[in-house]
């Protein structure tokens, strides 16, 4: 009998709908090494019993799916007091509701498999960057885990949007903390250029106003180890290349996010398999020198959305 269970939140099943089992299987096979735990449901709670150390276990409490974690005795189950150690209340990931928000419980799936791709050193100090950021849902994510993030948007309405959300979670939760805005350059029109800059106790986030296939020079040549978007899913609006496949902007993006990314850095991407397909995006990333890595999660959104998650390393 396996040592150890840990608890699948419902959280996970609004994530991923009814693929919620295979693809937190997917992420603890990815993060922890751990292929074949034992699914089992307990009422109407599911858990994975699982074989490990239990100093390893504190590194499980971050995975997008769990909810917490026991010591398995015979047939009960016996609660571990092991939490997360967050650097910000949930409040700055999960406060802010808005049309088109990425899953929460996704972003933090993405973010996870993109530090494992790495096989990151717990101490050294990393660099997100989400080239599609909309509101900021995985740089908020990055600022949790304490680690600096930097995104590109074109929505200029954004910055007004991570003004509101920080001043009310701060002002809430007594937490100190800088903001800076201003723009790169002379004004330009539309917002380009435009950004706003967040310090907080352990972490800084940055989003600049423009269009992510200028990154580099958005970003002034700044490197990064790890890149993670959640593409457009190319059901209802057209790309700026005036397609529904965001293949097209992806292609035309993908020089720049490589002048982004460090050598041996990662990218994580969502997408919708139906459009893009999956061998034709890993192809896009392969023949510009990426080597793509065993990952999926598979999980149907609705009749036209098949979400799937690629994860890529640079040479």
């Amino acid at each position: 009998m396996p040592g150890f269970a840990l608890q699948i939140s419902p959280e996970a099943k609004a994530a991923y709908f009814q693929d919620s089992i295979e693809v937190a299987r997917s992420e603890l096979s990815m993060v922890a090494g751990l292929d074949e735990p034992i699914h089992h449901r307990i009422g109407t709670l599911d858990f994975f019993f699982i074989d490990m150390e239990e100093k390893d276990l504190p590194q499980l409490t971050t995975l997008s799916f769990v909810q917490g974690c026991y010591r398995v005795h015979g047939e009960k189950l016996e609660p571990l007091d092991i939490s997360s150690q967050y650097t910000l209340p949930d409040d700055f990931v999960f406060g802010s509701k808005y049309k088109g928000k990425t899953n929460e419980r996704l972003s933090q799936l993405l973010l996870n498999v993109g530090l494992a791709a790495l096989g990151q050193d717990a101490n050294k100090k990393l660099k997100i960057l989400d080239p599609m950021c909309g509101r900021g849902t995985t740089l908020w994510w990055a600022a949790r885990y304490g680690i600096n993030a930097k995104g590109i948007e074109q929505d200029a309405k954004a910055i007004e949007e991570l003004r509101r959300h920080l001043k009310k979670w701060t002002k809430l939760h007594r937490i100190k903390h800088q903001l800076k805005e201003g723009s790169i350059g002379a004004a330009k029109k539309k917002n380009v250029g435009k950004f706003i800059d967040i310090t907080l106790p352990e972490s800084t986030l940055k989003v600049t106003i423009g269009d992510s296939r200028d990154a580099p020079e958005l970003l002034k040549g700044e490197t990064f180890d790890l890149l993670i978007a959640d593409l457009p899913y190319g059901v209802q609006h057209f790309t700026t290349s005036k397609t529904r496949n965001p293949l097209a902007v992806v292609q035309e993006a993908l020089p720049g996010w490589g002048q982004c990314l460090k050598k041996n850095g990662a990218i994580v991407l969502a997408f919708n398999s139906n459009l893009p397909k999956r061998k034709a995006l890993l192809a896009t990333f392969v023949d510009a020198g990426f080597k793509a890595l065993d990952f999926s999660a598979p999980h149907r959104m609705s009749e036209s959305i098949l979400r799937d998650v690629v994860v890529l390393q640079k040479g």
